[in-house]
C-alpha cells in the first residue's frame, strides 16, 4: 500500500493548527510529499508523535516552500521514534517566527524512514494576523 498523508485544519483564537496523520509506504517506508493548504502567519510551533508503529530513529521533516527554503528552520530534523516532542520554530539569529503567505507553495516531507507502515502525526502551529 503507498503511504498516505490525510490533512486536517483547526481553529483555535488567532491560532491556526494543521493536524497531518500520516502513514509510510507498506512496501518501502517512504512517505509523501504533500502540499499543504494555503496558510498565511507566522509558523510558531512543530510537534510531533510517532504511532503504535513508529518511524525509524531521527527521521527528519522539512516544510519547504516553492524556493526549496525550510520554513521550519531545520527544527523537523532528528525526530524522536518514541516520545512526542513540540518545539518552536524561530529564526535564531533574530528569534521571529517565520513568516509565510498564502501564495506560498509548502510542501511538506517526511525523510530518513525505513520502518513499513510507520505512523506519525505531525502538528504544525501558526499565527495569523501578523
Amino acid at each position: 500500500m503507498a503511504g498516505t498523508v490525510t490533512l486536517a485544519h483547526y481553529t483555535i483564537g488567532s491560532i491556526r493548527k494543521v493536524v497531518a496523520t500520516c502513514v509510510a509506504d507498506a512496501a518501502d517506508g517512504s512517505f509523501p510529499a504533500t502540499a499543504l493548504p494555503a496558510i498565511e502567519g507566522r509558523i510558531l510551533a512543530l510537534a510531533t508523535n510517532p504511532g503504535a508503529t513508529a518511524p525509524t530513529d531521527n527521521y527528519d521533516i522539512t516544510l519547504v516552500n516553492q524556493h526549496g527554503y525550510d520554513v521550519l528552520q531545520g527544527v523537523g530534523a532528528n525526530r524522536d521514534t518514541a516520545n512526542t516532542e513540540q518545539v518552536p520554530v524561530l529564526y535564531t539569529s533574530t528569534g521571529t517566527h517565520p513568516a509565510v503567505d498564502e501564495t506560498d507553495t509548502l510542501t511538506l516531507t517526511i525523510a530518513n524512514n525505513a520502518v513499513n507502515s510507520a505512523i506519525v502525526v505531525i502538528e504544525l502551529y501558526y499565527s495569523i494576523g501578523g
